[in-house]
């Protein structure tokens, strides 16, 4: 979809919120939203843990079905974007490990989201069902701007909800992950950071009003090469922010089969969980200029010799 056609979406499905967060409110009350929704869609490229074995599951779907029926939910996990076209009041939380224009055809060739769809998944969110994104969700409806940061608005009305836009990303590496805010308890436990080797993800157009819960610490990463993306100041990687009534969080973990498998980041995972499903208070208080003041800064000569990936 063009940024153009994205934001008149939008436009349009501001108007039909509160008819949304009215539904979201009842079924919420008689405690009837008790499924989540594992949307998989890759229009773009389709990382390893969220590919489909022969019984129909992903490596992340098996442990968000294990972690989610530990909190009494369900998971509902496809690629089928004609989902959206459906009662989403049903689904108490979206969980998203997406990428690409998720209306369009292409990639795994499966059904993309109608234009009514989109809507239908902006109001909920904004009527009060919880969103989480992991790893390739910020890979998802871009701007198209490339390597350009960009003013807030001028950003797509789902990197605007999500809170912030994938670039590029350099060779797998282990690097520090600093913990802002200990009201997860997996992020209390690994206070005041912790060492992890992932794909970090070098997003950028970060929404002024989020609540980074942790960030991804540069100094001392490997900035040689394509791994140049990373020479920049810190930069968050996993947040929270409000999107009217909903809440949506990020967690730029997760490209890895071994994050979903190993157990090591269970608590975390669940954590999110939690916190999308209202189960775990969290602060929405904007603190991106205090934890990571120069989060949208680039080197001026970031963008030579370097190749876009999305993957």
């Amino acid at each position: 979809m063009r940024r153009r056609d994205f934001l008149a979406t939008a436009a349009l499905s501001a108007a039909a919120t509160p008819f949304v967060s009215s539904l979201q409110q009842l079924f919420a009350a008689n405690g009837d939203a008790k499924k989540i929704l594992f949307f998989t869609r890759s229009q773009g490229f389709e990382h390893s843990p969220i590919k489909l074995n022969d019984k129909g599951e992903s490596l992340a779907g098996v442990t968000l079905a294990r972690l989610a029926k530990e909190l009494g939910f369900e998971v509902e996990e496809t690629k089928d974007g004609t989902v959206f076209d459906g009662d989403l009041s049903r689904f108490a939380a979206f969980v998203f490990y997406t990428s690409g224009n998720l209306d369009q055809e292409g990639g795994d060739n499966q059904k993309p989201m109608s234009q009514d769809g989109v809507k239908n998944f902006l109001n909920a969110i904004r009527g009060g069902t919880g969103f989480l994104g992991f790893h390739s969700a910020t890979d998802t409806w871009r701007s198209g701007t490339g390597m350009k940061v960009d003013a807030f608005f001028d950003t797509t009305p789902y990197v605007q909800m999500i809170g912030g836009e994938f670039i590029i990303h350099g060779a797998q590496q282990e690097a520090t992950v600093e913990i802002h805010d200990d009201s997860l308890p997996s992020l209390a436990a690994r206070k005041p950071s912790y060492r992890l080797h992932e794909e970090w993800y070098a997003n950028k157009n970060f929404a002024p009003d989020m609540h980074v819960l942790a960030s991804l610490q540069t100094a001392g990463m490997n900035v040689e090469g394509n791994n140049k993306c990373y020479d920049r100041p810190a930069f968050p990687c996993i947040w929270a922010r409000k999107e009217k009534k909903g809440v949506a969080l990020y967690c730029a973990m997760g490209h890895k089969d071994e994050f979903w498998t190993d157990g090591k980041h269970d608590d975390l995972i669940s954590d999110l969980l939690k916190a999308a499903l209202g189960k775990i208070e969290i602060s929405t208080e904007p603190n991106l200029t205090r934890t990571c003041p120069g989060a949208n800064m680039l080197q001026n000569s970031w963008v030579k010799g370097l190749v876009n990936t999305s993957d």
